[in-house]
C-alpha cells in the first residue's frame, strides 16, 4: 500500500511542478505576445496614411483587451493551481512513512522522476509577468 500512495503522491508533483507550470508558463507567454500589439494598433487601423483611425480599431482593442486578460487570468489560475497540488502532495508527504519519503527524495533528486512523459519539465525559465489591459 504505501508503493501505491507514494506513486500517486509522485504524480501529484509532476502535475504541480512540471505540467501546470508549463501551461501556465506558455499562457502567460501568450498573454505578453498579445499584450505587445497593443503599440502598432493604430497604424494597423488607419484608413489610410496619416488617415484617421478606422471604426474597427475600437472593437479591436476590446477583443485584444479581452483576450489578453482570458489568457492572463488563466496563466494566473494554472500557476495558483500548482501551488496547491503541490501544498497537497507535500503535506500528503509529511503524513506518509519515512519509507515513502525516502522514495519520493531518490525520484526527485535524480532529475524527472519516474512516471514522467517525453517533453515533462520542471520549467527552468522565471514565469512571465502577466499583463492584464486596463
Amino acid at each position: 500500500m504505501a508503493d501505491q500512495f507514494t506513486a500517486n503522491i509522485n504524480d501529484l508533483l509532476i502535475i504541480g511542478r512540471m505540467d501546470l507550470l508549463l501551461m501556465a508558463t506558455t499562457y502567460g507567454k501568450v498573454n505578453n505576445a498579445v499584450a505587445l500589439t497593443a503599440g502598432s494598433q493604430a497604424a494597423a487601423f488607419q484608413v489610410s496614411a496619416d488617415g484617421p483611425a478606422s471604426l474597427i480599431t475600437a472593437l479591436w482593442q476590446e477583443l485584444r483587451d479581452d483576450l489578453q486578460n482570458v489568457l492572463g487570468h488563466s496563466a494566473e489560475n494554472l500557476f495558483s493551481a500548482a501551488q496547491t497540488v503541490v501544498h497537497i502532495a507535500e503535506v500528503y508527504e509529511q503524513t506518509d512513512t519515512e519509507s515513502g519519503q525516502a522514495i519520493l527524495k531518490a525520484a526527485w533528486d535524480s532529475g524527472n522522476p519516474s512516471g514522467t512523459l517525453a517533453g515533462e519539465r520542471i520549467p527552468a525559465d522565471q514565469p512571465p509577468v502577466i499583463q492584464i489591459a486596463g
